[in-house]
């Protein structure tokens, strides 16, 4: 890994840290409190060094080679291995980390921030489905990818009434949502490339992924939220937890795989910001 920094994180790592512990960090303490304020400043140094010439980016290192090298791909189970590719949810992450960054440090890179952030979102645009959803590769799959889109379209302020883009992927959103105010996608949608509803029903953690979405896209109709956080909350079991549904990763396409904490921190997270946009609300 040619572009690895000993002082700094990988590409989703850098966002969590930004939005779950830095922010509030400076929030409560302060920035000028702080003792090492450097590691983030390495952090996006290195974010910088990972765009590819699509303007997307990968999840630890720039494209090195052809999607010809797939040819020599001896796996029987994982597609597109070979080489680094452009995704959606990495490439997200760093337009949001970035957002988050400026807001403290405006003047630290400013103009190759700027070239950066400018790059991705033209390709995260060019990458909306004809059906208005994005497809995701860490996650199942057209809901996940959509969220991410939506908060990183935020980070810019667009949302619903200002973007086009963040319009339609509402718009999908919405067309999936089913009677119970739930949403359900299978993992046979990173197989086939094709939204596809899950055969048990609506999942609370997919269910949570369009809530999220919707509510930083600034949705104007809090009632298909109100449906989805109801049904959250009706799947939340008596000692607090919820129940593992459908699986809910992904990877190299065909490769599933269990995040057992994803069905407490998703859920936490769209009750948390149901709760702090519409305080007055119950569902």
């Amino acid at each position: 890994m040619d572009n690895y920094h000993p002082k700094s994180w990988l590409l989703n790592s850098v966002n969590w840290f930004l939005v779950n512990i830095w922010n509030p960090y400076c929030r409560t303490k302060g920035i000028a409190e702080t003792a090492e304020a450097w590691r983030i400043f390495d952090a996006v140094d290195t974010l910088l060094t990972y765009q590819n010439a699509s303007g997307g980016c990968s999840s630890y290192e720039p494209t090195r080679g052809s999607e010809r090298l797939e040819m020599l791909n001896a796996a029987e189970v994982f597609g597109n291995i070979m080489v680094e590719y452009d995704y959606i949810e990495c490439s997200t992450a760093v337009i949001t980390a970035l957002s988050l960054f400026n807001k403290h440090w405006p003047d630290y890179r400013t103009a190759e921030i700027k070239r950066f952030k400018d790059g991705v979102l033209a390709f995260v645009k060019r990458k909306q489905q004809p059906h208005s959803g994005w497809y995701g590769n860490w996650g199942i799959c057209f809901t996940y990818a959509t969220m991410f889109v939506l908060e990183c379209l935020e980070s810019v302020d667009e949302t619903y009434k200002t973007s086009l883009y963040a319009k339609k992927g509402c718009d999908f959103l919405l067309e999936r949502q089913r009677p119970d105010g739930g949403w359900s996608e299978s993992y046979k949608s990173c197989e086939q490339g094709a939204y596809t509803e899950h055969a048990t029903g609506s999942q609370a953690v997919m269910t949570a992924w369009a809530v999220i979405g919707l509510i930083k896209a600034d949705y104007p109709d809090i009632e298909p939220i109100k449906k989805g956080i109801k049904l959250i909350m009706d799947r939340q079991c008596a000692n607090g937890e919820w129940k593992q549904e459908a699986i809910e990763g992904v990877f190299n396409k065909s490769c599933m795989i269990l995040y057992q904490n994803y069905k407490f921190t998703f859920p936490l997270k769209a009750l948390g910001m149901f709760a702090k946009k519409y305080p007055d609300e119950r569902p």
